[in-house]
């Protein structure tokens, strides 16, 4: 189960590393990539609870096994596509559809097929620890493929890890059904999708066109849409919300006519459960936002490669590592509320540990004790927390239970890294901003000119990339340089104070957990 999830957790990565090389080989655009890597999370979002109701219907081993062979399917033509189409249906289409089948029933099969307790506790701590690896390593394998043969070898080798997952699958106990097999609820699943669909859409779209105030025009086939000088955002976000509606109300007319639903909303009245989710979320976020933010710190202060930026967070990795899989087979005395308590507190000190080589580093090895320390506490958290979750819902609602904890973590990812994004960005044009009006070097008039074109056009980049902007331009290269290099370090250590913010909400939360699992 961990093998198979570590697949889905590279994917992404190295994907991410290899964008240059995409637009070369597929003769596209980086817009087009950046299209691509937003369709694959719409798809998995739109469909993860699907899958996890298709255990009840089908078994959840023949799900995921069904799951994994599309998967293998949508990464071979991905791996021979000449085209950005044919790339899109293969990797966002059909590779995100198996995708979505297959994570949910990871934590259903090990829930269905460990005993409560220390060995459950090590199954989930040990998938935890493999995914950790795998967020890793993907860049680390990604820049190497990418450097040294080609992008089209990543899919190749998840086709043959995912191969060898297929050829063990007798590994998994065979799916023992009830009598009486629920039906898919299609409109359900109508709704749901399309709620995440637009709600994930908004999230993706936040650094391109603005939380609130539209940054640009929103322009779909040729038209502009803008609503009193709106983002295209809120308006993704209202639609999302309406799907949402319709989706809740329509599980709720069929529960009160004793029809099949997508998903049990009785879970939500479960305090525990609902407890368990919100921690999930912000614990996914912070992952998500850490490795988005910390790899473009390294990369755009320092210029280091994507093989070098994986090799630092090689020491993230190994303290979340560390404490997934350690604090599952050790310290069994501790709640695991004390463990995610303990975890945000560590995590905490992580981030500041961070915040201050950020004010004072010159050497980006040096980030790696903050990263390190941060990863302990996350992978604390990690290793209680999909296991505590599970067990304060029976053993009949596992399927659905999981597939709602899924769709949370692929909302938790993207809200991290947009959020975290949006951060940066609106710091950096507020700290840049600031400086230019305190600098004695330029004129009232060119403060306005400069402050103005700032706040419509910056973006996180290198001290070269503003440095070859200015020229073009003209003047005050080496103020305007400065500036932004001071700016982009207040930006990061602000966007860090947000990150131990969010740390220390999830740890009040985490206060408000009980001491005990509900349900064995």
């Amino acid at each position: 189960m961990a093998m198979g999830t570590f697949v889905v957790v590279i994917d992404n990565t190295i994907m991410n590393v290899s964008i240059s090389s995409l637009v070369a080989d597929l003769n596209t655009t980086v817009s087009g990539v950046q299209a691509a890597i937003a369709l694959n999370a719409l798809m998995m979002a739109a469909f993860v609870l699907m899958g996890g109701k298709m255990a009840d219907i089908i078994g959840m081993k023949k799900t995921f096994v069904w799951g994994a062979l599309i998967y293998v399917c949508g990464s071979l033509l991905a791996s021979f596509s000449n085209n950005l189409t044919i790339f899109i249906l293969g990797w966002c289409a059909i590779q995100g559809f198996g995708a979505a089948m297959m994570l949910p029933n990871v934590t259903t099969i090990i829930r269905a097929n460990t005993k409560a307790g220390k060995p459950r506790a090590t199954a989930y701590g040990l998938m935890a620890g493999i995914n950790a690896l795998g967020m890793a390593v993907g860049p680390l394998i990604g820049g190497f493929l990418t450097t040294y043969y080609s992008w089209r070898w990543a899919f190749r080798l998840e086709v043959g890890i995912l191969i060898f997952v297929l050829l063990m699958r007798n590994v998994i106990p065979k799916d023992i059904m009830g009598k009486v097999r629920p039906r898919l609820d299609k409109i359900g699943v109508a709704w749901q999708a399309a709620a995440m669909i637009f709600v994930v859409l908004g999230m993706l779209l936040i650094s391109d066109y603005g939380l609130l105030r539209a940054k640009q025009p929103f322009v779909i086939a040729g038209y502009e849409l803008s609503l009193f000088g709106l983002s295209i955002v809120p308006v993704l976000f209202g639609i999302g919300a309406a799907c949402l509606l319709m989706f809740v109300r329509n599980e709720k007319s069929n529960s009160k006519n004793k029809k099949d639903t997508l998903v049990d909303l009785a879970l939500f009245k479960i305090k525990e459960f609902t407890k368990g989710l919100n921690i999930r979320f912000f614990q996914v976020a912070l992952v998500a936002g850490t490795t988005f933010a910390v790899p473009l710190y390294l990369q755009v202060t320092y210029g280091l490669s994507a093989f070098e930026t994986g090799l630092i967070l090689l020491g993230f990795t190994a303290g979340l590592l560390l404490t997934a899989i350690g604090a599952s087979k050790y310290g069994m005395n501790y709640t695991p509320r004390q463990k995610i308590k303990s975890g945000f507190l560590i995590s905490i000190l992580g981030l500041f540990i961070l915040i201050s080589y950020v004010a004072n580093g010159e050497n980006p090895a040096g980030m790696i004790p903050g990263i390190f320390v941060y990863g302990l506490g996350l992978g604390l958290i990690t290793s209680q927390i999909v296991n505590l979750i599970m067990s304060t819902v029976a053993s009949a609602q596992s399927a659905e239970a999981s597939g709602i904890t899924s769709t949370l973590d692929t909302l938790g990812s993207s809200v991290g890294t947009a959020i975290i994004g949006t951060v940066l960005v609106v710091s950096l044009t507020y700290f840049s901003g600031n400086l230019v009006s305190q600098s004695d070097v330029f004129s009232d008039e060119a403060k306005a000119q400069i402050t103005s074109q700032m706040a419509t056009s910056i973006d996180i980049v290198s001290n070269e990339v503003v440095s070859e902007t200015v020229q073009e331009n003209g003047a005050y290269e080496e103020e305007i340089v400065r500036i932004y290099d001071l700016a982009r370090e207040n930006a990061f250590i602000v966007t860090l104070l947000f990150m131990a913010s969010v740390s220390l909400i999830s740890y009040l939360l985490a206060r408000r957990l009980s001491d005990g699992l509900v349900v064995s």
